[in-house]
């Protein structure tokens, strides 16, 4: 009979905080939903607009910009709270809204479905990093301190960015 190769775990490394691995992701056909309509997610929505077709925003009110993109239906806005049901069918969930206890809600749903989460509010709820992103044609640069410093992070991305000689999303 052969083994679970899975039931024997390495052992961990040093009890620093880990370091994530960058993973690109094809989300052409995923559906991306972002909870909150504030700053933090129109600039989360404007990086995934050249990745994904199928973002759909849940909030009371959004941005302008936001708004933009859902009349000219490159977003999908349904405009209500929160609630746990909202996140059934999806692949992947950006919590973004001003409510500390409503991210930590939809990071606790996610996980209870197996949906990959990040919230914008504790690193420690988040699944993955929101990378900072330097693209030039089909070169697509992903940034990510691991969480442990956004401005070393944008730093990297400006010289990246520089050295590319193209524009950061």
């Amino acid at each position: 009979m052969k083994e679970n190769v899975y039931t024997e775990r390495m052992p961990s490394m040093e009890k620093s905080p880990p370091l994530y691995f960058p993973l690109f992701v094809d989300l052409s056909e995923k559906r991306i939903l972002v909870i909150g309509g504030g700053k933090i997610a129109q600039r989360r929505i404007e990086t995934l607009l050249d990745f994904a077709a199928d973002i759909c925003v849940v909030a009371p009110e959004i941005t302008d910009k936001l708004r933009i993109l859902s009349e000219s239906r490159r977003i999908q806005w349904i405009q209500d709270v929160y609630h746990t049901n909202l996140t059934e069918g999806a692949d992947i969930v950006l919590a973004a809204t001003n409510s500390s206890s409503c991210n930590d809600q939809i990071a606790a749903d996610c996980k209870a479905r197996k949906i990959p989460v990040n919230t914008a509010h504790k690193k420690e709820s988040c699944d993955f990093y929101f990378p900072g992103i330097v693209r030039q044609g089909n070169i697509v640069t992903g940034i990510s301190t691991s969480g442990l410093n956004h401005h070393e992070a944008k730093e990297a991305r400006e010289r990246i960015s520089q050295a590319l000689g193209t524009r950061q999303i």
